[in-house]
Formats: structure tokens, C-alpha cells, sequence
């Protein structure tokens, strides 16, 4: 028979340890984080939710910010087409695209390597903000930190600013992101070249 003392630090012993558990899965799930705030033809953004492709060949990456939290069937979706659409349940939704090769066609990510953008942008209340560019000039954006892998299950570390006007409306984007990429290919994204 067991004494009492034994029963409590079995029972200590098994809460320190589902403890440590549910904390250890609670880091996993927090690692990855990703903010884009900015400005779309004047109206403000702020969105705290997204998704990544890669696409192994060309080694780059489009990572999709949204203002509504992203469903699995949606994450998924993304990972393997690099798309989301602009409309959702009946309305534009606001999201932010960006896709950009890491390494500029190499797999390790670095803040020189990046030469161009490709953004896609719409925003709920105000549609005629929609937006769709490819930016090669380095005066329209800044890539202020890169680092990681542009590879299925690398992790990238970044951030990136931008602005520009486009018929004297103005945008502004400030991205930040540390993601684990999905360890599926996708069969869409920018052309980086090596």
C-alpha cells in the first residue's frame, strides 16, 4: 500500500508534467507571430493574422495577412495555391499578399537579396482601395530584417516597410513576421531566378 506522502508527489509529479506539457504546446503554438499595419488609399489597416506558401524551385514565399483569424481548410489551401481571395461570406475582406523570394532565388533569406515585391491588397471598407503591384524600385519598400530558410518547414524571420501613392491616394505597409512555412510545396508564387 501506498503511503500519502507517495500519492502527493505522484500527483504533484503528473500535474508538473501535464503542466509543462500544455506549456511546451502553448510555445509551439505562440512561436509563430505576424503583424501588417499601414495605410490603403488613406484608409488605416491593422491586421494580426496569416498564412504562408513556398514554392521549393524558386524558393520564394507569399505570406498572406488577414483581419478575420484564417480557418485550417483556408491555411491549407494557401499553402498549396499561394492565394487567398480578396472576397469572403458575401464581401471584400481586408488582407495584405506579399510575395518575395527570400534569397533571391537561393534558399537562405537575406535583407539585400530581396530586389522586388509583389503585393495584393484590399480592404473591407474601402474597396476601390484594392491594389495589385509588383515593386522593383528600392525606394518603395525596405526589406529592415530577413533571416531563415525559404524552404517547406524552414522558418523566416522579417520585416519589411513600404510606401508609395498611387492616384494621389496614399499607402504605407510596415509587415512583421516569424513563421514556420508549411512543410507543403506550392505550385504558385513569384519568379525569383538563381
Amino acid at each position: 500500500m501506498r503511503s500519502k506522502h507517495q500519492i502527493q508527489g505522484s500527483t504533484a509529479a503528473r500535474l508538473f508534467a501535464s503542466f509543462m506539457l500544455a506549456a511546451l504546446t502553448t510555445s509551439v503554438d505562440a512561436a509563430d507571430s505576424c503583424s501588417a499595419t499601414g495605410v490603403m488609399a488613406g484608409q488605416s489597416f491593422s491586421l494580426q493574422h496569416c498564412a504562408a506558401a513556398v514554392m521549393p524551385g524558386d524558393n520564394s514565399v507569399t505570406i498572406w495577412f488577414n483581419e478575420k483569424e484564417i480557418t485550417s481548410a483556408e491555411r491549407e489551401k494557401f499553402a498549396i495555391s499561394a492565394y487567398a481571395s480578396s472576397y469572403h461570406d458575401g464581401g471584400v475582406r481586408t488582407m495584405f499578399l506579399v510575395a518575395f523570394c527570400p534569397g533571391g532565388g537561393a534558399t537562405t533569406a537575406a535583407p539585400q537579396a530581396v530586389t522586388k515585391l509583389q503585393l495584393d491588397m484590399s480592404h473591407a471598407k474601402a474597396p476601390l482601395a484594392s491594389a495589385t503591384w509588383l515593386l522593383s524600385d528600392r525606394k518603395e519598400f525596405k526589406v529592415e530584417r530577413l533571416e531563415g530558410e525559404a524552404v517547406p518547414g524552414g522558418r523566416l524571420v522579417g520585416r519589411i516597410t513600404g510606401q508609395r501613392s498611387s492616384d494621389g491616394r496614399p499607402y504605407r505597409f510596415d509587415l512583421t513576421f516569424d513563421l514556420q512555412l508549411p512543410t507543403q510545396e506550392a505550385a504558385a508564387g513569384i519568379t525569383c531566378g538563381s
